[in-house]
């Protein structure tokens, strides 16, 4: 009986405590990797921001060596996996090193959707991060300015909005084992809370309820062998108004056989107390 009551007691308890944390710490990872995710959008979209000013300036004044230069060189650093400049008809013209050619597909397609939308989408810019691939992509339209057809270069038009587009693909290696090591962590956060609620549940359980209905049941048992309510052991209160009905009866049983023996009963109904 014992052993039903505590699955029943205990297993509910245990279900709704751990899926309740395990359902708080996904959205806690989801907000997290919202967060970190898009922190991430912004330092590499400040980055692309900084390239453009800085090719933008090269091109006002037609160096076409320090433009492949700046790509060149921000093509070396590591975390860096593809850099390219396009003209306005979506051709390559400067390029760094390219570290892994598929991540051109995004590239492509960012391409793709500038060259087939209007000017005020274009100005938004595109960005992607593939978790799958390990990468953060994004291209942005480098726009016309008034002083550009002025400028040495003179090969753009004043009524055109856009010289070209830029786009970087960075490695989120960095981003990847961040959120995995927050993942790992919750994992084993949500192991202990399982633990600690099964075992902290059933010592809770034990200590206020199932020893005293055990004593309770040990008390009864005393009670049908006839033993007096005087004689039975000391309550430990934590039954509280069970307990109190229990013994009352029990007194009041002993009140009434006391009663009947003082009546002259027949030694039959009060020779074990239990008629």
């Amino acid at each position: 009986m014992f052993d039903n009551l505590i699955a029943r007691a205990i297993v509910p308890v245990t279900i709704a405590v751990t899926g309740f944390v395990i359902f708080v710490c996904i959205l806690l990872y989801s907000f997290v990797k919202s967060d970190m995710t898009a922190e991430a959008l912004r330092n590499v979209n400040n980055c692309a921001d900084t390239v453009v000013k800085s090719t933008k300036s090269a091109m006002m004044e037609d160096d076409q060596r320090a433009i492949q230069d700046i790509v060149t060189n921000i093509g070396t650093r590591s975390s860096v996996e593809l850099i390219r400049i396009y003209n306005q008809d979506g051709e390559i013209q400067y390029s760094g090193q390219d570290k892994q050619e598929i991540q051109s597909k995004t590239v492509e397609t960012h391409i793709t959707n500038f060259l087939h939308s209007d000017f005020a989408t274009k100005k938004q810019g595109q960005r992607d991060i593939d978790h799958a691939s390990g990468n953060i992509t994004i291209s942005l339209p480098i726009l016309n300015e008034p002083k550009c057809s002025t400028a040495a270069c003179h090969f753009h038009a004043e009524g055109e909005p856009v010289l070209g587009y830029f786009s970087v693909a960075v490695a989120s290696g960095a981003l990847e084992k961040t959120l995995a090591v927050l993942r790992y962590r919750m994992i084993i956060f949500s192991i202990m809370v399982l633990f600690l609620t099964v075992g902290g549940v059933t010592a809770l359980l034990r200590m206020n309820l199932f020893l005293p209905i055990l004593r309770l049941t040990y008390n009864a048992e005393q009670a049908a062998q006839g033993v007096a309510e005087i004689d039975l052991p000391k309550s430990d209160h934590k039954l509280g108004k069970l307990n109190k009905d229990f013994r009352l009866l029990v007194k009041q049983r002993d009140q009434a056989l006391q009663d009947l023996k003082a009546m002259g009963a027949p030694d039959k109904y009060v020779d074990d107390g239990s008629r």
